[in-house]
């Protein structure tokens, strides 16, 4: 019998123990792979750390020693940085996990560096809004941006995110060049889709295997766009800014090793 892939799974938790147990069991339930749980928690002030406790004790949890607040990037860094396997996958602590889902990025990815895919978005209740918030953002420029290869690449090395982190699986190996996260950074799910691009190794799958719950203490929401207003702030706006994002991470890069050319996208694609 074929072994099975073995898969680290990094949690990040702060004030979770509401949604936490739920998102546990869903990781906990995924098909034909082997899963550790490295889990680090933010210091809080509710029940999230016992929670964590308990799975430790009955799961095998690798629930990472107490310390001060590091705030929401550094805390899933430290939680990455822990991870033993060859391949890690990112987990919110408010999420559900179809139980197929690690199972099929892991032959989504193949020789790919990271995978991603799309994720649907449900309320506090678990009821479905939008069951692709990709389709929801982007609209009728979402093949374009997410299904053509050299432009979703292109995308990921200039824009702020287009990767959630909570979809993607990529490999260990990924994190020699994009750790640690830098300073300025405003997420680590954000840099490492940039590090993966910057490689050319990154593939999006057109399909969700997560229910992403928003709610009023998320970190991050996910905004309507409006096409009219994202046309005009992507092209005189943004466009800057992007090559400022782009320069600035590729000096970074540069002295890790991985050399980035000229910015690859002319500003008249730049549409949202």
């Amino acid at each position: 019998m074929a072994e099975k892939p073995f898969v680290s799974v990094a949690l990040a938790t702060y004030n979770g123990e509401r949604w936490l147990r739920e998102q546990l069991e869903s990781i906990y339930a995924q098909q034909d792979v082997d899963v550790e749980i490295i889990a680090s928690d933010d210091a809080s002030t509710d029940g999230t750390r016992s929670i964590l406790e308990e799975y430790r004790d009955r799961c095998g949890l690798i629930l990472l020693p107490a310390v001060p607040n590091l705030g929401y990037k550094n805390n899933f860094a430290r939680a990455i940085a822990a991870c033993t396997a060859p391949l890690i996958a990112l987990a919110d602590q408010d999420d559900i996990w179809d139980a197929d889902k690690l199972r099929s990025l892991v032959r989504e990815l193949g020789n790919d560096l990271l995978v991603h895919a799309d994720v649907a978005m449900m309320d506090e209740n678990g009821l479905i809004v939008a069951p692709s918030v990709r389709r929801r953002n982007f609209g009728g420029v979402h093949d374009r941006v997410f299904l053509d290869r050299d432009y979703h690449i292109a995308s990921l090395l200039t824009r702020k995110s287009l990767c959630q982190g909570c979809t993607a699986l990529f490999r260990r190996e990924l994190l020699d060049t994009a750790f640690p996260v830098p300073a300025n950074e405003q997420a680590h799910d954000i840099w490492l889709a940039f590090v993966a691009a910057a490689h050319t190794r990154v593939h999006y799958i057109d399909r969700s295997w997560v229910r992403w719950r928003v709610h009023g203490a998320n970190t991050s929401q996910a905004p309507m766009r409006s096409p009219s207003r994202s046309f005009f702030k992507g092209t005189f706006v943004n466009g800057l800014a992007r090559r400022v994002f782009y320069y600035r991470r590729a000096a970074i890069l540069r002295k890790r090793g991985v050399r980035l050319g000229l910015y690859p996208l002319r500003l008249r694609d730049e549409l949202f």
